[in-house]
């Protein structure tokens, strides 16, 4: 069964526990719609590939700068878009490139990561489990997990709070 391919409607089809895989969208939708454990070294290749051929007008030095995989840079651009109410072709690109550098094993851009899914409106009810996915992975590669793993009772405060307030991640 083929899936329709649309920046905001996905259809999953491929079977397995997750419903949503590379496959099934754009590498700069992959962010907000793909566990860490679904990316294989293809997947990295592909969203090197797509980073590199894209641009933001007025994105400025910061924004060139997380393309290019500066960990810190991504996270400021990301931190810059926050509150995330529009999935935007700069909000993509954005978080691609965060996605970019938490595959790359920067636990703060997965913490990060992590945070921006709990904190948006994705389109789908599997935003909790996404971020989840995503703190696994940071907390797999952080290079001190006692304190990485102290920003679990953040996230999770702010999950919740966000949850009582309607918005359902």
């Amino acid at each position: 069964m083929a899936s329709k391919r649309s920046e905001h409607t996905l259809v999953p089809t491929n079977g397995r526990g997750w419903p949503f895989g590379p496959q099934d969208t754009t590498p700069l939708a992959w962010w907000r719609t793909v566990p860490s454990y679904a990316f294989r070294d293809a997947e990295h290749v592909l969203l090197l590939a797509t980073l590199k051929r894209m641009s933001v007008l007025h994105g400025g030095s910061d924004f060139a700068s997380a393309q290019e995989g500066e960990a810190a840079a991504a996270i400021g651009v990301a931190f810059s878009l926050m509150p995330i109410t529009e999935m935007t072709l700069k909000v993509d690109i954005a978080m691609t490139a965060l996605l970019r550098c938490a595959l790359e094993r920067n636990a703060a851009a997965a913490l990060v990561l992590t945070q921006v899914l709990s904190l948006t409106n994705l389109g789908h009810g599997l935003a909790t489990d996404l971020a989840a996915s995503w703190f696994a992975h940071g907390l797999r590669h952080s290079t001190d997990p006692e304190k990485f793993s102290k920003a679990e009772t953040t996230l999770l405060a702010t999950s919740r709070g966000r949850n009582r307030k309607g918005n359902i991640a």
